[in-house]
This record gives structure tokens, C-alpha cells and sequence, in this order.
């Protein structure tokens, strides 16, 4: 049996059991990085209070997380398709639990950054990782849907973890109780992903060593499929490849095509996302309205992945990503209107929600589609660090638009900050989605 003839029973049939269980594990995989990034911003107040740190420092703190999502994004991708998707899922959470638990015993603030840091390249990096896996892993007719579970999963860590946080708080722990229960969690969860997690049957396929027979076979079984007796001869391409191969023809253009649409819906999603609670609170509204406007565009986030990564799946998957992302564009320009209505900011909230996730889940789908299995990962990482820089971008532009220098005002940053997505969505379009000829 071939690899191709292994895709194909694996792409055109019903989901079995053991599939959804690798979809569940990567689910539980982006809870643990949204909690784990939610933990910062929880425990500022706190530690700003009882360090005396001034506002540049909490700043900092903040953002250290943020950057060192966007280094782990470019430079430890990489690392799902030389050493196998599974050792790089492992190798991540490593980075995260020592990040965690160390910054729980840190007495100064310049070793609590650098534990952020460390934190966040993990998280950075564990995207990639673990789509890549859920899309090598999943039928067709499922394999959207699988990922708009996955993409939730860092939504539901958030609300999860505020949840967790708030009892902490409230029970007089420590702030370092939180970073203690995210290490212990992420701990936790290194044995199960080390048992239960397979590696990529492409990546094993083609890096043969001692023992990857039986590894392949223990696989076949877990699909129901028939044991191979050989393994598949991997074709040349993938015999002589490289990661530089992103950087040469012909896959540079798709490279291209992705870190650009992947950049520009961060800056509008990250825009919404970081400002969403402040333009609700100056516009006159209460600071319970803002936390409302937030939470409910969490709630739309969670029904967003999942509705757009089923409708994805059985609809044809262009109109349906395309749709996503210029729906956000224009919500979020109308939320801009929004500023003396609170019942349309929360719908307006609620349906840019959706979309942001929808259009996570369409973005991821691309990706996987469109980068050959050699290269996958880093494919994906790649133009998810380019979307890192985005998410840094948007947020910082709205800044500079409503500062005391330009003072736009809201419906104008609302208006400007709306269109990097639709532009988002004619890029992504021009991405194909077939696989390259020779591969």
C-alpha cells in the first residue's frame, strides 16, 4: 500500500473513534495555551500592586508573552517536520511547564519576563504543531470541523481559566497559585500526550529509522486499516527536502500568499480583541458593560469555530472562507457606529467573534491544504509569526489613532482597522488549494 492509497482511506471515510480522541487531544492542548497566556494578564494587577512596577514595566510583562509567541512561531516550527509533530507537541509543553512553575518562584520582575517569554515561544509554536497533526489525522468531510474544535479550544481555556482564577483570587491564594496550577496542568499532560498522541504518518513514512515498521503498524491498527508489510518508498522530493524549501520556488509564492493574509487578519482581530472593552467603556458605558462586550465575543468565538468548520466541510470551501472574513471587516466598522447603542456593540461583538474564530478556522484550513506535508508545519508557523506580528501591529496602530495626536475617534480606527481583514480575504483566495504536481 502506498502513502497516497493510506490518505485516501484515511480523507474518505467516516471518523472513527481513535480520530476523534487525537482531535480531543489537541483540544486540550490549546486549552492549556489559553490558559496558560491568560495567566499574565490575571496576576498583573496583582504583582503591579505588590512590586510597585510602574506602567512601562507591567507593559513589558504583558507583552512578553506576545513576543516570545511570535519568536517560538518562526524559529522552533520548524521543529515539527525535522524531528516528527508528536516530539515537537512535547518538546512545547516542556517550554510552557518550566515557564509556569518557574515564574511562580520569580522575585524579580526580570525573571518573570523572561518565564513569559519562554512561556509564550511554546505556546507559539504548539499551533502549528498540532494542526498539522489534526489535519494529517481527520476525513475530509470532518477535518475543518476537527480544527474549528482545536482553534476553540484556546477560547475555552480562556473562560475556563477565568473561572479557575477567580475562585483562586477569591480563596486568598497567592498570584503565584495560578502560574503553580498552569505548570502543574501542562505537566500533567506530557505522559498523556506521550502515550495516547500518535506521530504523522507522513513524517514517519519519510524519515525511516529502526522500528518504524511497527510504529506505522500500530497506527494501521488504531485506523482500522490492514498492516503494511514494507513501508511506502517516500517519493524524491520528499527523500532530498528542506525547510529552506518554503523560501524557493514553487512554494514560496503560497508561503507568501499565507503569511500576508495570515498578517492582516491579526491586525483586525487583534485590534477588536484588545480595544473591544475600552471603546465600550469610553463611549460611557460601565466597566461591567466592557467585560460583557468581551465575554460575549468569546461566546460567539466558540459557536463561530464550530459552525464555520462544519459549513466549511460540506459547503464549498472558498465562498465560505471568503464570507468569514469580510463580515468581520464590515461588523467591526459597524461596531465603530455602535458607540451610543449597547444592545448593538454586544450583537455587533457577537457576530465579529464568530468570524474571528470562523476565520481562524478557514486560515488554518488553508494553510494545511496548500504547504506540502514536508514542510507543513513550518509552513504554518511561519505564516502564523507573520500573524503574530499583525496581532502586534493593529492593537498598537489603534493607539496611535486614537491618541491625543490624531484622536480619529472610534468609528474612524473602526472603519481603517476593518479593512486589513477584507484585504485579508482577496489574499486568501489567491491561495491554491490543490498540492503541488510532483509531490
Amino acid at each position: 500500500m502506498t502513502l497516497q492509497q493510506i490518505h485516501d482511506q484515511i480523507e474518505n471515510r467516516t471518523m472513527q473513534p481513535w480520530q476523534w480522541l487525537v482531535v480531543a487531544l489537541g483540544v486540550l492542548v490549546n486549552m492549556l495555551d489559553g490558559f496558560d497566556l491568560l495567566a499574565a494578564s490575571l496576576v498583573a494587577p496583582i504583582v503591579s500592586r505588590e512590586w510597585g512596577l510602574t506602567q512601562q514595566t507591567v507593559g513589558t510583562f504583558l507583552a512578553a508573552s506576545a513576543a516570545g509567541a511570535a519568536v517560538g512561531a518562526f524559529l522552533l516550527s520548524s521543529v515539527a517536520d525535522l524531528l516528527g509533530r508528536r516530539t515537537a507537541i512535547l518538546i512545547n509543553l516542556c517550554l510552557m511547564s518550566v515557564g509556569m512553575l518557574v515564574s511562580s518562584t520569580a522575585e524579580s520582575v526580570d525573571l518573570l519576563i523572561a518565564m513569559r517569554f519562554l512561556t509564550g515561544m511554546g505556546v507559539g509554536a504548539m499551533a502549528s504543531c498540532v494542526g498539522t497533526l489534526i489535519f494529517e489525522y481527520s476525513a475530509v468531510k470532518s477535518r475543518n470541523l476537527a480544527l474549528g474544535l482545536v482553534t476553540i479550544g484556546y477560547t475555552v481555556g480562556v473562560v475556563v481559566g477565568s473561572r479557575f482564577a477567580r475562585m483562586f483570587l477569591a480563596a486568598d491564594f497567592t498570584w503565584s497559585a495560578l502560574f503553580v496550577l498552569g505548570g502543574v496542568l501542562t505537566l500533567l499532560l506530557i505522559p498523556l500526550i506521550w502515550f495516547a498522541m500518535p506521530e504523522s504518518l507522513d513524517f514517519l513514512i519519510s524519515r525511516p529509522r529502526a522500528g518504524t515498521l511497527a510504529r506505522v503498524n500500530r497506527v494501521m491498527h488504531h485506523l482500522g486499516l490492514p498492516a503494511l508489510a514494507t513501508l511506502p518508498a517516500p517519493t524524491p522530493r520528499v527523500a532530498q527536502s528542506s525547510v529552506f524549501d518554503l523560501l524557493r520556488q514553487p512554494i514560496l509564492p503560497r508561503q507568501l500568499l499565507m503569511g500576508a493574509s495570515y498578517f492582516l487578519y491579526m491586525m483586525s482581530s487583534y485590534f477588536f480583541l484588545n480595544w473591544n472593552n475600552k471603546l465600550t467603556t469610553d463611549a460611557g458605558f460601565s466597566d461591567a458593560a466592557g467585560l460583557d462586550i468581551s465575554m460575549y465575543t468569546n461566546v460567539g468565538g466558540i459557536v463561530g469555530g464550530i459552525v464555520i468548520g462544519y459549513l466549511s466541510s460540506r459547503l464549498p470551501f472558498r465562498p465560505v472562507a471568503t464570507a468569514s472574513l469580510i463580515v468581520m471587516g464590515l461588523v467591526i466598522a459597524a461596531f465603530g457606529a455602535a458607540a451610543h447603542s449597547l444592545p448593538f456593540a454586544i450583537a455587533s461583538s457577537i457576530v465579529i467573534g464568530f468570524c474571528i474564530f470562523g476565520g481562524a478556522v478557514v486560515l488554518y484550513a488553508t494553510a494545511a491544504a496548500t504547504f506540502p506535508a514536508r514542510v507543513r508545519a513550518t509552513g504554518i508557523g511561519l505564516s502564523m509569526g507573520a500573524g503574530r506580528l499583525g496581532s502586534f501591529l493593529g492593537p498598537f496602530i489603534a493607539g496611535q489613532l486614537l491618541g491625543t495626536n490624531l484622536d480619529l475617534g472610534r468609528m474612524t480606527t473602526c472603519l481603517l482597522l476593518a479593512i486589513p481583514v477584507i484585504v485579508s480575504a482577496a489574499i486568501l483566495v489567491k491561495v491554491p488549494l490543490k498540492p503541488l504536481a510532483d509531490e
